[in-house]
């Protein structure tokens, strides 16, 4: 299966006992799967590391039981514990999402590339029934997915990686990943890189913001047309800092719903 298009790394509304609440999320994932070429959820923009295994897992189920196209649905299954990248790998094999978005192991941020390889053997090994999009956030992380180490785990899981989210959003490295890597889809982080990314042959887009705009990032990803990519362009650099809260506020302002402003602690 290729992936591709514009695809929203979409916030996770939260109830007042810091549960994610599945109904408000149901209703919201429905209403945007009609503005754009698919979701992903329980990424960072969903805050995935502040909820528990279990949590994690209701979300998941309850999006199985409604009639959402999985097809056009990846869900992040990163954990830095072994044991909770294959519980939730596996969730999302049995479920049927399109693809699994998954971080290395964080923490010990100097593991070398044998000790991702073997993470890695262990989840593919256990669960491999859907595609991987690798997911590239040094920042967060601490752990470049690096060339060598791109090669490596396709040599190893020609099957299994489909693809690689790059949210440092460097234009070189994902031009360096398509040259080195054509089969791979290779996604940035944000819409402001569409017109440049377009020209070397990025896939789409993955991104936290993408949901305010949708209509206008799927248009510039299709024409290319310059005015409406620097308007894409300028309406990202006005997305203020700390990313996930701004975009709360824009979508609590959109929907007149207070409650889309509440995060998980820390944030």
């Amino acid at each position: 299966m290729s992936l591709h298009g514009i695809w929203a790394a979409v916030v996770t509304p939260i109830d007042e006992q810091l549960e994610p609440n599945t109904a408000r999320a149901i209703a919201y994932y429905t209403e945007l799967l009609d503005r754009c070429d698919g979701l992903n959820v329980l990424g960072t923009t969903g805050e995935a590391m502040s909820f528990s295994l279990r949590q994690r897992e209701i979300l998941l189920e309850s999006i199985e039981e409604c009639d959402l196209p999985l097809h056009r649905m990846m869900c992040g299954t990163g954990a830095s514990s072994l044991q909770d990248a294959i519980t939730l790998k596996r969730c999302a094999d049995r479920i049927g999402f399109a693809a699994a978005l998954m971080m290395p192991p964080f923490f010990y941020r100097d593991a070398n590339e044998d000790g991702i390889l073997r993470f890695f053997d262990a989840v593919l090994s256990d669960s491999n029934e859907i595609p991987v999009v690798l997911y590239n956030f040094p920042k967060m992380s601490g752990i470049t997915f690096t060339v060598s180490l791109v090669e490596r785990l396709m040599r190893e899981f020609p099957k299994s990686i489909a693809g690689i989210k790059d949210s440092s959003n460097s234009l070189e490295y994902e031009r360096e990943m398509i040259e080195r890597f054509p089969t791979l889809s290779v996604f940035p982080g944000s819409e402001a890189l569409l017109r440049e990314g377009k020209a070397f042959g990025i896939a789409g887009c993955i991104s936290g913001s993408v949901c305010l705009w949708p209509e206008l990032a799927k248009s510039v990803f299709a024409t290319g047309d310059p005015t409406k990519a620097s308007e894409l362009e300028e309406k990202r650099r006005g997305v203020s800092s700390p990313l996930i809260a701004a975009v709360r506020q824009r979508i609590a302002r959109d929907r007149d719903d207070d409650q889309w402003l509440r995060s998980m602690p820390p944030l």
